[in-house]
């Protein structure tokens, strides 16, 4: 389905990276813009192919793809004949955003094979819904999503894929530290600085290695430890929730119930 949304107004808005507009095209049809346009576009494809050229170079964009268009300069995309191309994308700028593409080398000349298709997918997805509440920080809350698929398709660039990042071993030293303190208040802050990089670029590789945003995962290190104790002691669901690191009832039967498919206490009698 088609859609496509865009903040109120982005004028004046001094942030790094700002959504200027997000959108899906199920047939995307043919586009030319002789004069580029004053902002950047980033499009990775969801399903079909389609043809971009910019800066005297013409490539395909399959599944699995990306491309980031610089501003004002002339490019043009369109449809492959075999079937219907599926088109995401995302216009945005930002106060220094030059800066940042010239640094990341992401000049719209070639095609970026992605590490993680589900990964940006995601990205999209979240980004999509906070600017459709419309609401006054929308365009703040959307910011750092902007700024993790851009890393995404950099990251992917570069060649800093799922193995390279483990033989950085960055992370071995936060899921020590979650297994050890699943029971305490983490914060996302904690972890970033335990792994030495910064939120948003922490919440990425996280993801890219665990399968699991941060606080799904101590969620289910929790729920993990949760089973054992209905397996193996006598604690009430109530006492158990509150050992695992849930204060509220109610809340921890809902986790338990999203992660194992049915509440404390018909786990503990199965």
């Amino acid at each position: 389905m088609n859609f496509a949304e865009y903040p109120y107004n982005t004028e004046g808005v001094r942030l790094p990276y700002v959504v200027c507009g997000i959108g899906t095209m199920e047939r995307q049809n043919h586009v030319i813009r002789e004069q580029g346009m004053c902002v950047y576009q980033l499009m990775f494809t969801a399903s079909g192919c389609g043809t971009v050229r910019c800066r005297g170079n013409e490539y395909e964009l399959p599944v699995g793809t990306a491309v980031i268009l610089p501003r004002d300069v002339p490019h043009e995309y369109f449809p492959n004949d075999d079937a219907p191309w599926v088109n995401n994308w995302v216009i945005f700028g930002g106060d220094g955003i030059d800066g940042v593409m010239e640094y990341y080398g992401l000049d719209g000349s070639a095609p970026v094979k992605l590490n993680s298709l589900s990964v940006i997918e995601d990205m999209f997805r979240r980004c999509s819904a906070v600017l459709r509440t419309k609401d006054k920080l929308c365009i703040h809350r959307a910011s750092p999503l902007l700024c993790e698929m851009i890393n995404e398709v950099y990251f992917s660039a570069s060649g800093e894929n799922r193995e390279n990042e483990d033989s950085k071993d960055v992370l071995s030293p936060v899921i020590d530290y979650i297994d050890k303190n699943y029971s305490s208040d983490i914060t996302l802050e904690e972890l970033a600085r335990l792994a030495g990089v910064g939120r948003e670029y922490f919440c990425t590789i996280f993801r890219r290695k665990t399968g699991m945003r941060p606080f799904e995962y101590i969620a289910a290190i929790r729920i993990r430890e949760a089973k054992k104790l209905l397996t193996y002691t006598d604690l009430t669901a109530a006492e158990i929730g509150k050992t695992v690191g849930y204060e509220d009832k109610s809340y921890f039967g809902r986790v338990f119930k999203r992660y194992a498919g049915m509440p404390p206490t018909a786990f503990r009698g199965y």
